[in-house]
């Protein structure tokens, strides 16, 4: 219920943004799937989650690595080392630091950019 109505929800979605935003919807659209919230100035919100999978990617390389050496990722030596270099210490050191620290080297973006490549 809105304003003493009742909507379903793709209905609901677009009296709301007609209401804050004054722009109406495309006539048979579905604008809860959009991108609308790119022109609400969350862009660069997005940019954030991917360079997020960038590292995230990078460190898990390190755990493809002992797969490559017919090990299993769930190597208990860097788990722990994850656990020790990146968890552990959470807000209390900075990110590139812990990132340098359990890498052994400069992070990478080549481990997210394979991770999206069809061969």
């Amino acid at each position: 219920e809105f304003e003493g109505k009742e909507y379903d929800a793709a209905s609901l979605y677009n009296v709301m943004i007609e209401k804050y935003t004054g722009i109406a919807p495309m006539p048979d659209s579905f604008s809860a799937a959009s991108w609308f919230h790119l022109m609400m100035g969350y862009d660069a919100g997005y940019y954030g989650y991917i360079y997020s999978e960038t590292f995230a990617a990078d460190l898990f390389s390190k755990f493809g690595e002992l797969s490559r050496e017919n090990k299993s990722v769930l190597d208990v030596g860097l788990g722990k080392r994850y656990r020790d270099k990146i968890l552990s210490p959470c807000a209390t050191r900075d990110g590139e630091a812990m990132l340098l620290d359990f890498l052994g080297r400069e992070p990478s973006k080549d481990a997210f950019l394979a991770s999206r490549i069809q061969k």
